[in-house]
């Protein structure tokens, strides 16, 4: 076996985490599948079985963040003179801070965050598949993760995106048999809708005033989306965006994709809905498990094997490409850049690759909620989005910006919890809070986590020493980012004006999707027209202002 690896790779000319000169719906659709979209009805029907939607507001606010991305700092990564996205540190940063960032965000980013990334997806396949085959969900995590190892010695970046295309293709075909074959034994969306109006008992898609879901709505999509997300494509996207063959083609990508991707959200939303209105879902403890009984309860036996490939099919795109990330990392960052220079990578990056799936399994297994480990991520990610920003625009961020801001991430989520359980004072003072404001308990340790790490990567910025100037130099000569480079010349512009109309442009397309997808429940569908209509007028102005300020960008360079 191990043989027959090595001379597969050795064959190979290309780069196991990066390539050049890609085409634009490779590298977009290869973004859309790996988004993770088959995670959100199980939190849909979650927050159903709770009676409120309010909780998927948390998974929601990222719409903010996604249409940040795509209008500030897309064609910025197309610029960067490396070949994968941890190398910018060395592009933008110098000294000793550097590299002690480069090391720490190697191994944090390749052995703990995307082992965890990926137990999120191996738990909520394990979930839908252990109900369906009716196995163990142990069982079944040891069975995906035999099968993931496997997998793991066909995974280089170039094949990858080539292989997502594919996958896509059946992964679009199989849904549209799937989703017509459950509208066809349920008796339609139109029995769905008067089924929904019956026993709606006063569910909203948006939060009811004066309640607690209303307030963590506000904090979800004022503070989470910049805070707890980090926009500026610092992952295996930013790779794919690098290996675009120009800006133009960039743009498609990330658009196109998207805007495809908004339809599909609409159809696969209602299922939940299916699940639980049609009351599949009783008796079940596990509210996420849940999502899965549509399935085995309306179609037929034979069906299921399509079931399972739908959802394994966005489940694949999501591990592979996160193993690659984390190899990225791990071996070609790490090992290869501090340990040996001249080592052959490829055999230690499958291995890597393996190794990641393995502790993610294990994560996994002892791992009972989706919503779980979604919000421990985003805690330990709260406030260090500022920083990821803030390095294109402006000169002063340094390495120890960067550096304090992730650890102090990492280690103020489990000091506020130590307190919170062994601290009376503290614990009074946030119970107290909590009740006179009707915040939850999540929602309240966000804003004040976010609080405290920016406050920590602030004063350290400014107590240690600026970049090194050539460095600082090159960066705004070659990259042109606009905003706050005043000290150094051919800082080139943001077309700042250009590009904040965009966002909200696509941010209101992005938000009324759900609401289209609430009047498509309803059954209003001269309402799901005009809205459509209105997405398609703001998806065209906003790619058009995109289009206009990185034609002025690329000219600018």
């Amino acid at each position: 076996m191990i043989k027959f690896i090595s001379k597969y790779f050795n064959q190979k000319k290309s780069n196991l985490y990066y390539s050049k000169n890609e085409s634009w719906w490779l590298i977009g659709f290869s973004m859309l599948l790996s988004s993770g979209v088959f995670v959100e009805p199980l939190l849909i029907c979650a927050s159903l079985k709770k009676g409120n939607l309010s909780e998927m507001w948390l998974y929601w606010s990222a719409t903010i963040g996604v249409a940040c991305s795509i209008s500030f700092f897309a064609h910025l990564w197309k610029n960067v003179p490396v070949n994968t996205e941890n190398e910018f540190i060395f592009f933008r940063f110098s000294g000793i801070a550097a590299k002690v960032l480069h090391i720490f965000r190697s191994l944090y980013l390749g052995a703990a965050i995307i082992p965890f990334i990926i137990a999120f997806s191996l738990l909520a396949i394990s979930k839908i598949c252990s109900h369906i085959l009716q196995i163990e969900i142990n069982s079944v995590i040891f069975i995906i993760t035999i099968f993931l190892l496997l997998f793991t010695v066909f995974n280089s970046f170039k094949s990858r995106i080539k292989i997502d295309f594919f996958l896509f293709s059946i992964f679009i075909i199989l849904f549209v048999v799937l989703f017509f074959s459950l509208c066809f034994y349920t008796n339609g969306l139109s029995n769905l809708s008067s089924t929904i109006k019956s026993k709606n008992n006063g569910l909203q898609i948006l939060p009811s005033l004066g309640s607690n879901a209303l307030n963590a709505f506000f904090i979800f999509i004022s503070v989470q989306w910049w805070s707890a997300s980090i926009l500026d494509y610092p992952d295996m996207n930013g790779q794919k965006l690098m290996s675009s063959k120009n800006i133009n083609g960039l743009v498609k990508s990330v658009f196109i994709p998207n805007f495809i991707l908004l339809f599909f959200r609409i159809l696969l939303f209602t299922l939940p809905f299916m699940a639980v209105y049609y009351g599949y879902t009783k008796g079940f403890t596990d509210s996420e498990l849940a999502f899965a009984s549509l399935f085995t309860n309306v179609l037929p036996e034979w069906m299921l094997i399509l079931v399972v490939l739908f959802f394994l099919i966005p489940f694949l795109v999501v591990v592979q490409n996160n193993q690659n990330w984390a190899g990225s990392l791990l071996v070609e960052n790490f090992y290869k850049k501090h340990i040996n220079k001249e080592s052959n990578t490829k055999i230690i990056g499958i291995i890597v690759m393996m190794s990641v799936v393995l502790v993610a399994s294990i994560i996994a297994v002892n791992s009972d909620s989706l919503i779980g480990i979604t919000k421990l991520l985003f805690t330990m990610t709260a406030g260090v989005g500022p920083v990821f920003i803030l390095r294109w625009y402006w000169w002063r961020i340094n390495a120890w910006s960067q550096l304090s801001a992730m650890l102090a991430g990492l280690i103020y989520p489990f000091l506020y919890d130590w307190f919170f359980k062994n601290n009376d004072w503290f614990h009074q003072i946030i119970q107290n809070f909590q009740n006179k404001n009707l915040i939850d308990f999540y929602p309240l340790k966000l804003v004040v986590l976010t609080i405290l790490v920016c406050i920590t990567w602030i004063i350290i910025t400014f107590l240690t020493p600026v970049t090194d100037k050539n460095v600082l130099q090159n960066f705004a000569s070659t990259i042109k980012p606009g905003g706050f480079w005043k000290p150094f010349h051919n800082s080139g512009k943001s077309y700042f004006k250009y590009r904040v109309l965009a966002w909200i442009l696509q941010i209101a397309k992005g938000f009324l999707t759900y609401f289209v997808f609430w009047n498509f429940l309803l059954g209003n569908y001269y309402n799901v027209i005009l809205q459509l209509l209105i997405i398609i007028m703001l998806f065209s102005a906003s790619y058009y202002i995109v289009n206009l300020a990185n034609k002025k960008y690329d000219l600018n360079l």
